[in-house]
C-alpha cells in the first residue's frame, strides 16, 4: 500500500485497508485500488451532501476530514449514483465499475461484519456491471505454422 495515501484518509478508512493488507493479504496494488475507489466514493459524497464548494475541483476535494456519518447515512441509492455518474463522467468500462463495486462492497461488509460499526449493510445487494465476454482469438493455419518456424530456426 502506498503510504502517502494514508495522509489524506480518514481513520475508518485507513483501518480498512490495513486490514485488507494485513489480515486479507490482498497486495499493495489491490489495495491502492480500494483506496483511489473508496477516495472517489467518499467524494462524490462530499458534494452530494454540500460538504464542499461548487467550484472546488473534484480532484482536489480532501477526505482527512470526512466524517463516518457521511459513510454510516450512505445508501444503496447513493453507490448506484455514485457508479452512474462515474460511468457519465469518467470511464464507461463496465470492468472499472465493476472494480468500484468491489471496493464499496468490500469497505461496507468489513463495517457490518467485522467491527460492526454499522447493524445494517446498505450495498450488501449491490450488484456488480455485466462484463462483456470476448471470444477468444485464433492463429490462422498460416500464422501458426509461421510461429512454429521462427521456434525452430
Amino acid at each position: 500500500m502506498n503510504k502517502d495515501n494514508l495522509n489524506d484518509c480518514p481513520d475508518f478508512l485507513q483501518d480498512f485497508l490495513f486490514y485488507m493488507e494485513t489480515i486479507k493479504g490482498r497486495s499493495p496494488r489491490t489495495v491502492d485500488g480500494y483506496y483511489i475507489d473508496l477516495r472517489s466514493f467518499i467524494r462524490f459524497l462530499m458534494i452530494d451532501n454540500d460538504l464542499v464548494s461548487d467550484d472546488t475541483d473534484y480532484k482536489e476535494i480532501k477526505i482527512r476530514n470526512a466524517s463516518f456519518d457521511l459513510i454510516k447515512n450512505a445508501t444503496r441509492t447513493d453507490a448506484m449514483r455514485f457508479l452512474s455518474e462515474f460511468q457519465r463522467n469518467h470511464d464507461n468500462e463496465a470492468k472499472a465499475r465493476s472494480r468500484k463495486v468491489s471496493a464499496i462492497r468490500s469497505f461496507y461488509k468489513y463495517l457490518t461484519l467485522r467491527t460492526k460499526q454499522l447493524s445494517e449493510n446498505p450495498v450488501a445487494d449491490l450488484e456488480y456491471p455485466k462484463l462483456r465476454k470476448s471470444l477468444p482469438k485464433y492463429l490462422t493455419l498460416e500464422q501458426s505454422a509461421a510461429l512454429l518456424q521462427s521456434v525452430s530456426n
